[in-house]
């Protein structure tokens, strides 16, 4: 080769670095424009607090059109609902949804989930003042936040991908009297919709309960930060196994597993829906509200559904069924405007009842306790932003997970039974006071200065109650269907007072954790100063957990059971074990909704199984009959 060549091919290549990098260069600095951008509009953002923002101007009815199913809301649900019934050709599919898509904006970045809560993606709903926790939140309500869009709360969400324990569906059978809800007939559902990314060599996987061939993206953040082995160390000191917490057992320490794809969040609507929109046969209409289903008085049979668009009332009718995927709370809201729910409530607000049943009356959500703060001699490595945007272009680093500790645990309720099913999980993370966090948890000033302080350099534990026995209600606020409903959870209220001791528990074994070599070997030192109301008590004494947990306990973010499946309305079911509303023909409910007791897994994740299940039962019935 002559020197000339040579010199050609090292300056063609110097040139395509040069190009490469200036590329990378130019992505970046969108990135870090975006999170600007997204972060200021977060900190900035206010919730609303109902939905007058649909309220039509004209309420002259026109009719929309004529639909084989109608799905009500686009979320973590509906949109499996919307690929699976959409491959039939010969249904014509509506879908409406108040949201609208993933942008892929700011939204994208796990990393930032506290704040991507303070965006139209999300509701706004709040709790009712409470009585028996969440006593130091402003005004003693609750944020609950469910997601709003195409997507739902998987826009939202931590992006956890976490199913529950498989005794959880067994317990779903016997109260349906109905066998396929049993695990081991759920799990193919899961499997369906996974596309499982094996990302961390070290993460202990289960392949036999995972499946690489679905739409939805499932996979690890990388690398693995110190906390997490400290985290996992501890547990394994303790007695309990480091697992897949999607395996064949639940309980134990684990890597988290999380739903993203290359690093940026994976949301329902982007898997699902977005790559079949242009099938002619799928309709879906975005900002739009459904305020009622029109169901025949004498024959209880659902005729069409109201909702309103840019200002205007429409009617779409339908043919087979009106399938309900709105959601824990935007579900039961709807049936009771439409005249199904509790009969009493019903006529109190002026609707006309057509089918008495316990809609709203069963709430129940994760109960998650706000967090206890440690410090420890670690000093935190000094990462550059550029460095971390520099990291996610590669799909990897500290912004494509929801923490830098990407480990949690899951526990049963007898500790020496360290393979039962979890009562209650734990989580670590670095603790980062700033305003989005105070805004996130929107407790008083006072309260959290007294648990975190100004100090930095922290990890924080939090305790989560996954089966609260504690149980709320929803109800309506009016019969104005722009009008949020009452959302009383009613945290920590059993007479047994079995759900504060759970979590006091959860305390305990925190501190557990802290006295294993592993923690002791990062000097890791309570950092909490008595929160300002339990003050008169002793300092972590059981009273003063007890005082603490009802100050700082509220909404895991995981409400479920307003219509719950139920083998019989005379027992509280609102839906059968098909998902169908007892005494009404054409009204299916497939959301968490339905979830006739709690799992210790993320709703989100179980939705998807649902909305799976429920497209099969449809398909059975109306396709392959």
């Amino acid at each position: 080769m002559t020197n000339s060549k040579l010199l050609k091919i090292i300056l063609a290549s110097l040139f395509l670095i040069k190009l490469v990098y200036s590329q990378d260069t130019a992505e970046i600095d969108r990135l870090e424009k975006l999170i600007n951008t997204g972060t200021k509009a977060a900190e900035d953002y206010i919730l609303p607090t109902d939905a007058r923002q649909y309220q039509a101007t004209d309420n002259n009815v026109q009719e929309y059109g004529t639909f084989d199913f109608v799905i009500v809301g686009g979320g973590s649900s509906g949109s499996v609902l919307a690929r699976r019934l959409s491959d039939i050709g010969d249904w014509n599919i509506l879908v409406i949804e108040a949201g609208e898509f993933s942008d892929n904006g700011f939204i994208q970045f796990p990393r930032f989930f506290a704040h991507h809560k303070f965006s139209d993606y999300n509701w706004g709903y709040k709790t009712v003042p409470q009585t028996t926790a969440s006593l130091a939140a402003v005004n003693r309500t609750a944020n609950i936040y469910l997601g709003k869009g195409v997507g739902g709360t998987s826009l939202i969400q931590q992006v956890i991908y976490s199913r529950g324990h498989p005794e959880n569906y067994n317990n779903w059978a016997k109260i349906t009297s109905d066998p396929s809800w049993s695990y081991k007939n759920v799990l193919k559902y899961f499997k369906k919709s996974e596309k499982f990314n094996w990302t961390n060599p070290q993460a202990p996987v289960d392949m036999n309960y995972h499946s690489t061939k679905g739409e939805f993206h499932v996979q690890h953040r990388t690398p693995t930060y110190y906390l997490n082995d400290v985290f996992l160390n501890a547990n394994k000191e303790l007695g309990y196994d480091i697992t897949d917490y999607n395996g064949a057992s639940t309980s134990g320490a684990s890597i988290l597993q999380l739903n993203t794809r290359n690093g940026a969040r994976e949301d329902t609507g982007t898997a699902f829906v977005k790559p079949v929109l242009n099938s002619f046969n799928l309709k879906v209409l975005t900002k739009s509200f459904v305020t009622k289903i029109e169901i025949d008085k004498l024959t209880k049979i659902a005729k069409s559904v109201i909702f309103t668009r840019n200002g205007k009332t429409y009617r779409a009718i339908v043919k087979k069924e009106v399938i309900l995927a709105a959601g824990a709370i935007g579900s039961p809201k709807i049936l009771m405007l439409s005249g199904i729910g509790p009969k009493d409530h019903l006529e109190n607000l002026g609707i006309d009842v057509i089918k008495d049943l316990d809609v709203g009356s069963e709430l129940k959500d994760h109960a998650s306790a706000g967090g206890l703060v440690f410090t420890t001699n670690v000093t935190r490595p000094v990462d550059t932003f550029r460095q971390w945007l520099e990291d996610y272009v590669k799909g990897q680093g500290d912004l494509t997970g929801v923490s830098r500790a990407q480990a949690l645990g899951f526990y049963p309720r007898n500790s020496i039974n360290t393979k039962g099913v979890p009562i209650i999980s734990v989580n670590t993370d670095i603790a980062l006071r700033s305003k989005m966090v105070q805004k996130y948890l929107d407790f008083t000033t006072e309260t959290i200065d007294a648990y975190w302080g100004t100090n930095n350099n922290a990890v924080s534990f939090v305790v989560k109650l996954l089966d609260p026995k504690s149980c709320g209600t929803l109800r309506l606020k009016s019969k104005n269907p722009f009008e949020y409903p009452l959302i009383n959870p009613k945290f920590l209220s059993d007479p047994e007072n079995s759900d504060i001791e759970e979590l006091y528990k959860g305390i305990q074994l925190i501190f557990k954790l802290s006295q294993t070599v592993p923690y002791r070997s990062i000097d890791l030192k309570y950092l909490g100063e008595p929160v300002p109301a339990c003050k008169q008590l002793e300092f972590k004494s059981k009273d003063y957990w007890y005082c603490f947990l009802r100050q700082v306990t509220i909404s895991g973010y995981d409400p479920s059971g307003t219509c719950p499946m139920g083998s019989s309305p005379c027992e509280g079911g609102v839906v059968d074990s098909k998902l169908r509303v007892f005494g009404i023909k054409g009204v299916r409910v497939g959301d968490a909704s339905v979830f006739p007791s709690p799992i210790a897994g993320n709703s989100v994740t179980a939705s998807i199984m649902v909305g799976e299940k429920l497209a099969d039962s449809l398909l059975a019935e109306y396709f392959f009959y």
